[in-house]
This record gives C-alpha cells, sequence and structure tokens, in this order.
C-alpha cells in the first residue's frame, strides 16, 4: 500500500506525532548533541536512527501506518505527513518502513537544510529551510505569495 505524499516535509526530520500535526518538528535542536549550533550529517544520522525506536510504538519493527491508531483516526492528513516524511524510505513499497530501510535511505532533509553542502548545517541553514518549506506550504494551501 503506498500512502499519498501531501507534502514534503523538508525541515522535519524524524517527526513525532505531535510534531507531524503541527507540520514539522525541530529536529535541529534534537540531533544537535554537542550543542555547537551546528548539526553534521552523523549527528543528523543518529538522530534519525534514535527516532525509529521512538516511532515504532506496536514494536514490530517497522514504522507504519499501525504505530499511529489514534492519530489516523482523528488527524489522518498529519498522519499522512508523517509517513509522506518517511515515504523516500520504503524500498519495497510496502507502506512500512524497516530500521534497515531508513537507514539505508539518503537523509534528504537535512540535504536540502545544507544549502552550502558542507556536509553541516546551521542554524541559520536550517531557519532558513523551514522558511521554505512554511512558503511552499502557504503557497500550496493558496495563501502565499
Amino acid at each position: 500500500m503506498r500512502l499519498p505524499i501531501l507534502c514534503a516535509i523538508v525541515s522535519a526530520g524524524i517527526a513525532t506525532p505531535a510534531a507531524a500535526q503541527r507540520g514539522g518538528g525541530d529536529w535541529f535542536a534534537a540531533a544537535d548533541t554537542d550543542r555547537d549550533s551546528v548539526v553534521t550529517r552523523a549527528e543528523f544520522l543518529r538522530h534519525r536512527d534514535a527516532s525509529f525506536t521512538r516511532l515504532d510504538r506496536n514494536g514490530d519493527g517497522v514504522v507504519s501506518p499501525a504505530d499511529f491508531p489514534r492519530l489516523a483516526r482523528r488527524k489522518p492528513d498529519a498522519l499522512d505527513r508523517l509517513m509522506a516524511a518517511l515515504d523516500g524510505a520504503d524500498t519495497n513499497g510496502d507502506g512500512a518502513i524497516s530500521r534497515g530501510e531508513l537507514g539505508a535511505a539518503p537523509p534528504w532533509m537535512f540535504d536540502l537544510a545544507d544549502a552550502n553542502r558542507d556536509g553541516r548545517v546551521t542554524r541559520a541553514e536550517y531557519d532558513a529551510a523551514r522558511a521554505r518549506r512554511k512558503d511552499a506550504i502557504d503557497r500550496r494551501r493558496g495563501g502565499g505569495k
């Protein structure tokens, strides 16, 4: 089963369900483990891997809509956004993402924020990526410039 992609979550990283409802999360703060205001690719990948366990709520080894039944009932659009953020990792197209699939997937959210392609995302780069994402969402909703 393929879930529809409602929007690309440029700056969400791996969002929690609550963050998905708001349209993203602050992966920068969570991934900046040494608190130097820079997230390296390695920091991002460690954060992404650690997030898998939080998202696999039913412990079946995959992240899928089955992990979020309440979110699916109450905010199906938020579930779609969360799954869309993970969609590129679903290499076998079964609508679920294994830890192996996630680990093998390119860190596209990091790459989109890394404006100068130096393998490091500064707070300014992250904030600019979030602003671009917000502008894109506003345009899709008809409220953009």
